[in-house]
């Protein structure tokens, strides 16, 4: 009798151990396939990121950003809205040129316009040494052309009907 029980539980256990084998053989085969695509998805990625950092590092070497100004000129220096606006006016720059002089972003440049925001210490000192720059020299750094001036519109005369 205890062969005969011996026998049935090395049955169960080799029908067990099939049945396994083959609910889990195919999702072996699925977890090797998604751990090689993760695999190439990180090589990739860390090839990017590599591309990424030599991209920043090119772009903050090219940048046009001018020198700060010295910390008292900083302490002293006093700004509004109307300054910023009328600095950038001065440069004749739009706001997506002005921001990349100074390296800030557009909506940086337009909350110091409208006066929901002030530039932050280190910016302020890039904003009076840009102060001190001429037009000329901020196109320089910007590499763009000078703006062109427009054509004055020849006023055109009216002739007066005479009456008779």
């Amino acid at each position: 009798m205890p062969d005969f029980a011996r026998a049935v539980k090395e049955e169960i256990v080799r029908l067990a151990k099939k049945e396994v084998k083959q609910a889990v053989g195919p999702l072996n085969a699925r977890v090797r396939e998604l751990s090689r695509t993760v695999s190439a998805q990180e090589k990739k990625i860390a090839g990017l990121e590599k591309t990424v950092a030599k991209q920043e590092e090119e772009l903050r070497q090219a940048d046009p950003v001018p020198e700060s100004a010295p910390p008292e000129e900083v302490k002293k220096a006093r700004i509004s809205p109307r300054l910023v606006k009328t600095q950038r006016k001065r440069l004749k720059l739009n706001q997506t040129q002005f921001a990349r002089l100074l390296n800030v972003s557009v909506a940086a440049v337009r909350s110091w316009e409208q006066g929901r925001a002030m530039p932050k210490k280190d910016t302020l000192a890039t904003f009076v040494a840009v102060r001190k720059l001429k037009p000329r020299e901020a196109w320089e750094r910007l590499e763009i052309p000078p703006p062109t001036r427009k054509k004055p519109r020849k006023k055109q005369r009216t002739r007066r009907k005479k009456n008779g």
